[in-house]
């Protein structure tokens, strides 16, 4: 697997909010090796969600509170 330390390739799933965490490392340029020890979730989790699965929301929890982010519920505006 390689070290994308500029630039995640964008993701193949369009969850939004696999869409919006791969903004976010590309954003900050993070390397996804390091940010997958820091959350404690492996590169393999991070690979699936970007291709084929989405994440559990522990592990992507984990992952938004490294980059300096936290996963919240919000009253849309619509409703």
């Amino acid at each position: 697997m390689p070290r994308f330390h500029k630039g995640v390739p964008p993701p193949i799933n369009r969850n939004p909010l696999v869409v919006r965490l791969v903004e976010l490392m590309n954003e900050q340029a993070v390397d996804t090796i390091d940010l997958c020890k820091a959350a404690g979730v492996s590169l393999t989790s991070i690979h699936a969600w970007r291709t084929k699965s989405n994440p559990n929301i522990t592990n992507l929890e984990a992952v938004l509170n490294v980059l300096g982010y936290t996963l919240a519920i919000v009253r849309r505006e619509d409703v």
